[in-house]
């Protein structure tokens, strides 16, 4: 009897792992054939949140009166959606405009919200690992087009010199690409800032721990070759960022991230200072350690740093005062601008500077974009979790909100 449970149970072990297996060739087989696999796989399009929620912001945190939602026509004729968010001071200055004034109609809001942006000291397109709302279907090339679309409207209201781009997980492969896009033009951003990022997307098909499609081949390097080489959609991040000029560039990854390899950062920010130190080739990057807190490794003739965090993980890392505090001595030492006193108490606290976050989704022509004006940096976490082991999913717009130190100009 006993033997013949065995036997049973063995025989569906046996069939269970042959199907997954099959499963798991079929996968590999269709990735390496098709563009259009690859892309469900690598932008996720298909679980973006429905569009009727996302023209309702406050479902997902946001404060009343405080952000609109926003489209832009791009250059191929694709509606992108998105937010733009006020800072604190802000929404206070909309609200009692509201109150005062009586206002009522969509135009009377809409001049407020542009007045705000335009008055902006500070202004940050930023792009993260989610989607957003937008037509069509992902591609690389399709989402630079999204974010050039995104950077034209800000333009039309603030200046480049005002406009940091800021990345995060996928979405720095979206910034790198658009800072460089941007500088073979002549233009120049503020600074980039790059939040959990990766050298390539087929690098991170091998090394990617929530879904590692190469991992069984790791060792095999002609496997691991011919997967790398049918990827289509690939934000070759290491090549791009060779290519930045003088534009000053903040990197920033946990060591705790269980998503993307903090070797990437390492890689990228050598990259970097190797491309970029003309001056000394000898000026070795100097390292600066904060007990319980993680490490800084800066390189002044590169106008880079690179921060690597003790704590937080993939998608909380901007919800740690450490974080913060270093955020706002990089832009103080390379972009001039005087930072008030970090204060807890955000009614304390001049806000005077205007964020806009332009959040294209995970990356591809079709991901869904937001645009996000809000605090830069604001001290005062509202959704500040310090759980370690928190947030470690795909990102959901409730992480979105940069509550961070606030920058005056």
């Amino acid at each position: 009897m006993l033997f013949h449970l065995f036997s049973a149970f063995a025989t569906t072990v046996f069939v269970l792992l042959f199907i997954f297996l099959l499963i798991y060739a079929l996968c590999l087989g269709v990735f390496s054939l098709s563009s259009t696999f690859q892309s469900y796989l690598i932008f996720l399009h298909w679980l973006n949140p429905n569009e009727e929620r996302l023209n309702q912001p406050e479902s997902f945190g946001l404060q009343a009166f405080s952000t609109r939602h926003v489209w832009v026509r791009t250059r191929d004729g694709i509606k992108l959606g998105g937010w733009h968010i006020l800072s604190r001071q802000s929404v206070k200055r909309t609200i009692s405009s509201f109150r005062a004034f009586e206002i009522e109609s969509d135009d009377q809001s809409e001049a407020l919200f542009d007045q705000n942006l335009k008055s902006a000291e500070l202004v940050i397109l930023y792009f993260h690992g989610q989607i957003g709302n937008r037509e069509g279907f992902p591609t690389e090339d399709g989402l630079l087009i999204d974010a050039r679309a995104a950077w034209d409207w800000i333009l039309q209201h603030v200046s480049a010199k005002k406009v940091i781009v800021y990345g995060h997980s996928l979405g720095t492969g979206v910034a790198i690409r658009l800072v460089r896009h941007l500088i073979e033009e002549g233009v120049k951003p503020l600074a980039l800032i790059i939040e959990s990022p990766f050298t390539s997307v087929p690098d991170l098909m091998v090394s990617f721990r929530r879904f590692p499609l190469l991992k069984p081949f790791a060792k095999n390097h002609n496997v691991i070759d011919y997967f790398k080489a049918s990827v289509t959609h690939r934000f070759n991040n290491v090549e791009h960022v060779k290519h930045l000029n003088d534009v000053p560039i903040l990197i920033i990854h946990s060591h705790k991230d269980i998503d993307i390899s903090l070797s990437y950062s390492h890689k990228l920010f050598q990259e970097i200072i190797n491309i970029r130190q003309i001056k000394n080739r000898n000026n070795e990057p100097s390292i600066m350690t904060f007990a319980r807190e993680g490490t800084l490794h800066s390189q002044p003739d590169a106008k880079t740093w690179y921060l690597q965090a003790l704590h937080a993980a993939h998608n909380n890392l901007h919800g740690w005062e450490f974080v913060g505090e270093k955020v706002r001595e990089f832009l103080e030492t390379f972009c001039n601008f005087k930072i008030e006193e970090i204060k807890i108490d955000s009614s304390n606290t001049k806000l005077s500077s205007d964020l806009i976050n332009i959040s294209s989704g995970i990356s591809g022509s079709s991901s869904k974009s937001k645009i996000i004006k809000d605090n830069l940096f604001d001290s005062e976490n509202e959704n500040n979790d310090k759980n370690d082991n928190g947030n470690n999913g795909g990102t959901n717009s409730d992480t979105e909100k940069k509550e961070w130190i606030v920058v005056t100009n």
